[in-house]
């Protein structure tokens, strides 16, 4: 049985000092993530200047160590990589960015380790080893919370739910949710709100990493690419243009759980131009309620990402979408749906070409997945008119065309 635990992560950035320059533009230093784990391991820093720059660490040289100590510019994959700590209590490293006359500091905190087993001198045979991360034990299957996003979960299948929140303009908020198949190496999908406060100059990080909600072993090592093909992208579900309120926001996009091997021409092509309709939409929304998914049932092939683990090639990808618009005048008591499937194969140039023709209905979406999406709408609305909304046909609605 799995470990009923709802684990969520604050995606704000620890420390970042700006300091103004000359020109205006500013000096910063930030990372992708706001804490480092006991076990070890290397996370991205951010470098906002003009001119050049000197980086140097002032703490914790002793366990970790920079990818660069200098540069020119703007760089956002400055690798910091860090030992495992043997410690039974946190740790700091401290850094310094120097542009000109300008200096700003990062400070980061290293989880509390687990002391090592003593070697007894009267049998110094080594200890056992640590059992390897069983997949059921991370995430939940049932306690999700009442989010409209949400498709259904279940306790009798061999998935997790995992969510993140994040702070934008001092509120926390949660940022996505999805479900992650142990077995296949994907989520089967992603969910989340868009309006735009989520959305704003940050720009896309490329901040390739691991999520920190599971050990880094039951996921997709993205950092370099899927190995020994240029066929498949590392497509995002949750696209990282979703995303850009502000740099720490937008590197939660770029974990390997958000990823799938994406043929080029479908990530490239059609699908990216869908993504663009989503954010023009969610900007005629309230809120714009959006899954992503793929499906992986029948698949035959596999990537290898850099670690050499075999990741599933969906057969497919759908989006599905739940817009609310307080008081509107079309859709079912301020709500409306429309979704989108994708079987994965190349496309032709022809074949890029996005349409009404491509969209259903929710409940079509729901038939082809065999599972229920925006579960929790029946707690908004009654029953006929959760039906109306998930059965309205979005070709015949001329708002998604306009």
């Amino acid at each position: 049985m799995k470990r009923l635990i709802l684990l969520l992560l604050s995606a704000t950035v620890l420390f970042a000092c700006t300091d103004a320059l000359d020109d205006g533009r500013g000096v910063s230093l930030e990372s992708s993530h706001e804490v480092l784990e006991a076990g070890g391991g290397a996370v991205f820093l951010r470098v906002k200047a003009t001119g050049d720059w000197s980086l140097k660490l002032l703490e914790g040289s002793d366990w970790a160590t920079l990818g660069t100590n200098s540069g020119r510019g703007d760089r956002n994959n400055i690798l910091l990589s860090f030992s495992k700590n043997p410690a039974e209590s946190s740790r700091r490293v401290s850094m310094e960015l120097r542009c000109g006359k300008e200096s700003v500091f990062l400070a980061l905190m290293q989880e509390a380790g687990s002391p090592e087993t003593p070697v007894d001198p009267v049998n110094p045979d080594p200890p056992t080893p640590p059992t390897p991360p069983t997949p059921g034990t991370y995430g939940s299957p049932t306690a999700a919370p009442h989010w409209l996003e949400l498709p259904a979960t279940s306790a009798d299948d061999d998935f997790s739910f995992f969510s993140h929140d994040c702070t934008l303009n001092g509120n926390k908020m949660r940022n996505y949710a999805y479900y992650w198949d142990f077995d296949n190496r994907v989520s089967l999908w992603v969910a989340y709100p868009l309006c735009s406060v989520y959305m704003g100059s940050s720009g896309r990080s490329d901040a390739w990493g691991y999520d920190p909600l599971m050990p880094a072993a039951l996921q997709q090592d993205v950092s370099g690419g899927y190995q020994g093909s240029g066929r498949y992208d590392r497509g995002h579900q949750l696209p990282s243009a979703d995303r850009t309120a502000n740099y720490s926001l937008n590197a939660t996009t770029f974990y390997g759980v958000n990823m799938t091997p994406q043929n080029n021409t479908l990530n490239t092509g059609v699908w990216s131009t869908l993504e663009s309709k989503v954010r023009d939409w969610s900007k005629q929304s309230d809120t714009l309620y959006v899954v992503t998914g793929c499906v992986v049932e029948g698949s035959k092939s596999y990537a290898l990402d850099r670690s050499g683990h075999h990741v599933t090639v969906p057969v497919a990808y759908f989006k599905a979408l739940l817009r609310y618009q307080k008081n509107s005048t079309i859709g079912y008591s301020d709500f409306m749906g429309a979704a989108f499937w994708y079987d994965h194969y190349e496309y032709s140039q022809s074949g890029k070409k996005f349409s009404s023709a491509q969209s259903m209905s929710l409940e079509e979406l729901e038939t082809k997945l065999g599972y229920q999406l925006f579960v929790n709408l029946s707690e908004r609305v009654d029953a006929a008119t959760v039906a109306k909304i998930k059965s309205e046909k979005p070709a015949g609605v001329s708002w998604w065309w306009k």
